[in-house]
């Protein structure tokens, strides 16, 4: 059954690459980047071998993630054929591998080339046309399994030599890697989306909800217990929350800012889309500080099961009814 829906590739392909992108980052940064890692590579197992099952496992995590839900959605499309699909899954799958390389490529000469490869492959896939982007990186992707360039853990790139601010989500923002990629990349697929909402005569500004949905910082607590113990035995608890949570709503709601009224603002219901990104962004900071203060997740084993927690789901949830109903309410 298709849907009268029209897919453009190049705006597949522009999707597909963030989606990867935030998928092989949170990889790295929450793997191999993590405090574990250094006790893999002490097993007897060789580097480079060590490497390919780190871009085999990343490699799978784009396919069931990025690769099978897009496919899912450009399925209903009727001007989608065979060669769209394999072009999306080469480009994720191709584009794995060397977005895990830049991130933890063990010299500048790695990291560097990783990079030159993803541009061009961007390049050509948004520009030109992504099914060369396509084979082109599925080469570049093929070539980093087969040679195994190593991949290494950098305790001084994975805690940032950044600014280093009060604030906890400014701070988490300036020293944190994969949230940046995370932030950037929801604003950017919020933009995409309530762009194309817009095109197709749809009123609703759903891009704001989509930039709320940010694991790292929605579960800050969880992800750093330390920093939990000292805030929960330290006088005045509710006081930090609170401030995280006003830190937060005001984060996403400039994220949400730019994700609805960056296509192209509309005047006939700019005040509902107004109440509709405050409502998104402060229900959702609400949620995620009242979850990370009652049920906070301490007893993991890698920092990638709180990504991964499907309660990462409950602030978006939370913003999509409540700003729903006050857009409704207010038109």
């Amino acid at each position: 059954m298709h849907l009268g829906v029209v897919v453009n590739l190049r705006v597949a392909s522009a999707g597909v690459f963030l989606a990867t992108a935030a998928a092989m980052s949170s990889i790295a940064w929450t793997w191999v980047h993590s405090e574990r890692w250094p006790g893999l590579t002490r097993f007897p197992i060789a580097a480079k071998d060590l490497a390919r099952a780190a871009y085999l496992v990343g490699s799978l995590v784009v396919f069931l993630e990025v690769v099978l839900p897009v496919i899912a959605f450009i399925s209903t499309a009727q001007n989608v054929t065979w060669t769209d699909a394999i072009t999306v899954t080469l480009l994720a799958l191709g584009m794995a591998p060397p977005v895990l390389l830049l991130w933890s490529g063990p010299t500048r000469r790695h990291r560097l080339g990783a990079l030159i490869a993803l541009a061009a492959g961007i390049v050509l896939g948004v520009v030109l046309n992504p099914l060369i982007a396509a084979v082109m990186l599925a080469v570049e992707g093929t070539v980093c399994f087969l040679l195994g360039f190593e991949v290494v853990d950098d305790a001084a790139r994975r805690r940032g030599a950044g600014l280093r601010v009060s604030s906890l989500v400014l701070g988490e923002l300036a020293s944190s890697r994969m949230t940046q990629i995370n932030t950037a990349a929801l604003v950017a697929f919020g933009w995409l989306f309530n762009a194309m909402l817009h095109n197709h005569g749809a009123a609703l500004p759903l891009g704001a909800v989509m930039v709320v949905q940010n694991t790292p910082l929605n579960a800050y607590f969880s992800r750093h217990p330390s920093t939990w113990l000292v805030v929960k035995t330290c006088p005045r608890t509710w006081r930090t929350l609170c401030v995280y949570a006003l830190q937060l709503a005001a984060l996403y709601l400039i994220c949400g800012a730019v994700a609805v009224f960056a296509p192209e603002p509309t005047l006939a219901h700019f005040g509902n889309d107004v109440v509709f990104v405050v409502t998104a962004a402060s229900s959702a900071a609400l949620a995620a500080a009242v979850m990370e203060w009652r049920w906070p997740l301490l007893d993991w084993k890698s920092e990638r099961e709180v990504i991964r927690h499907p309660r990462k789901y409950v602030p978006a949830l939370v913003a999509c009814i409540l700003s729903t109903a006050c857009w409704a309410l207010t038109r």
